[in-house]
């Protein structure tokens, strides 16, 4: 066994949902721009003991939760999960997931399914050669599943990324780590569909442990026909920054052509990071993790398909909406976290990992 400690350092904001979707004055409420997540049990409990009149708590209970507090409730800290930067100016908010003691972290699970999609593009890169419907599943949750098959090894225990096993990092506390923040799609210049969501914020630190099974790296080729792509393990770092670069200039593209000039700027320096790490040769590299990386960072991309074949391909498993001619770019929106004054800022998901190797 190879084991890494794993230091991942949060670029852009985060978003992986725990699947909850927190509704003002029920779950959370807002003060002086701040977001308090109310913790309705021990805001029970406190007004149990506060000895109020029957004819007081008949009154509350006819409100929600978030309407009970008074400003100078907000100094009992006791009453509250916690509080965070950040006025959602919405009436939902998506949850970030946490571990059992309310700490955000990120799940071994993100960061494996970003590599593996990184190695795909890798393997793909180097057959180039068309991909065709034919080769893909009928149900658009599972459709790459052939292709992984074919490529990765034919069912889990043939599996390539068996080799490979990234671990949960270490959880943080939410008022340092998290941040509320608003989120929209960006259609070109234009913006729909906006949303709140608690955030890992930029500039953060996290650290975890990966483990690359160098015994069954030695065996696969014989035994699980693995045999000329133990390198892509091997060479983690260099296939996952390849694939970044690939990514990033495509997206850097795309925010010129829409004249979003400060999410331009934001994949510029990430290019020029990218390129930094292929200099030093280090064990470093960029993912893009989470909510809001959109279908270009989750799949292969357009490249692999022709262009008859692409068009099948969106009507069968994609259906875009909108008025959508054969040829036109996919896909036209990105999700972006917007400032105050809804100008996008940022896109979701980008992190910095290094990997140290422990003796």
């Amino acid at each position: 066994m190879t084991r890494y400690r794993v230091i991942l350092r949060t670029l852009s904001e985060i978003h992986i949902g725990d699947g909850q979707t927190l509704l003002r004055e029920y779950d959370f409420t807002v003060h002086q721009g701040r977001f308090y997540r109310l913790s309705v049990s021990r805001l029970l409990q406190g007004y149990a003991e506060a000895e109020l009149t029957p004819s007081v708590l008949e009154r509350l209970t006819r409100l929600p939760p978030g309407r009970w507090l008074s400003p100078e409730d907000f100094r009992r800290k006791e009453w509250f999960l916690y509080a965070l930067e950040g006025d959602p100016k919405v009436g939902a908010v998506r949850s970030f997931i946490k571990d059992v003691h309310g700490r955000p972290y990120l799940p071994g699970s993100s960061l494996k399914g970003a590599l593996r999609t990184a190695i795909l593009w890798r393997i793909w890169r180097e057959r180039r050669e068309p991909i065709r419907l034919s080769q893909l599943g009928r149900q658009r949750e599972w459709a790459a599943q052939p292709l992984e098959r074919r490529w990765l090894g034919s069912d889990p225990h043939h599996d390539l990324l068996r080799a490979l096993r990234p671990g949960d990092t270490g959880p943080l506390p939410p008022e340092e780590a998290l941040v509320v923040v608003r989120a929209v799609v960006q259609v070109g210049p234009r913006q729909a569909a906006p949303l709140a969501l608690e955030a890992l914020r930029p500039g953060m630190t996290l650290e975890g442990r990966l483990t690359v099974d160098e015994g069954l790296l030695a065996v696969g080729a014989a035994e699980l026909g693995w045999e000329g792509k133990e390198r892509y393990v091997r060479g983690l770092a260099a296939v996952a920054r390849d694939f970044a670069l690939d990514r990033v200039r495509k997206e850097a593209a795309w925010a010129r052509a829409a004249g979003l000039t400060a999410l331009e700027a934001f994949y510029g320096d990430l290019e020029r990071r990218l390129r930094r790490m292929r200099e030093e040769k280090a064990d470093a590299f960029l993912l893009r993790v989470g909510w809001g990386g959109g279908w270009e960072s989750k799949t292969l991309g357009r490249e692999p398909f022709e262009d008859a074949e692409f068009e099948e391909l969106l009507r069968r498993y994609i259906r875009p909406k909108g008025r959508r001619r054969p040829g036109d770019p996919f896909p036209r929106s990105r999700r972006v976290v917007v400032d105050e004054r809804d100008r996008p800022i940022r896109p979701f998901g980008w992190v910095e990992v290094r990997l140290e190797r422990e003796s």
